[in-house]
């Protein structure tokens, strides 16, 4: 049996709605799009609301989730401070991705790759484990 393979990028992007229904069903920001991203805002009035967003995000239910998908869609810059994912500014989201989380997010991609072949594997064997005629009444068991 040769199983269907992913590559990594693959189930990264897998991954990627899981986490975004998660923001989306849960996050106190609401939408509030404005909050968290600086939008050539002055630096006077971007600090105040860099820190009234990061207050929202510190309450917030789904944050994990939130910076996991920062992380993965590889928000932020290391020259920039232009959003707020997460209750991480730009430059924290790109240090972490880039120097201190490469290694645990490449793990966690290699675990969706895993996950998901196993799912695939799942599902070929339940097909092979189900007769074609399952649920259906043959004329001989009708008689």
């Amino acid at each position: 049996m040769t199983l269907n393979r992913i590559s990594p990028e693959a189930a990264r992007l897998a991954r990627r709605p899981v986490l975004q229904a998660t923001v989306d069903a849960g996050a106190r920001c609401g939408g509030r799009t404005a909050l968290f991203n600086r939008n050539d805002v002055p630096p006077a009035i971007w600090a105040a609301q860099q820190a009234s967003a990061q207050q929202v995000c510190a309450q917030c239910p789904v944050r994990p989730s939130c910076e996991e998908l920062a992380l993965r869609d590889g928000a932020g810059d290391r020259a920039s401070d232009d959003l707020v994912r997460g209750g991480r500014t730009g430059q924290e989201l790109a240090v972490d991705r880039e120097i201190r989380q490469p290694g645990r997010l490449a793990a966690a991609t290699a675990a969706d790759w895993q996950h998901l072949l196993e799912a695939n594997t799942n599902a070929r064997t339940s097909e092979r484990s189900t007769p074609a005629h399952e649920g259906f009444v043959t004329l001989a068991a009708a008689a």
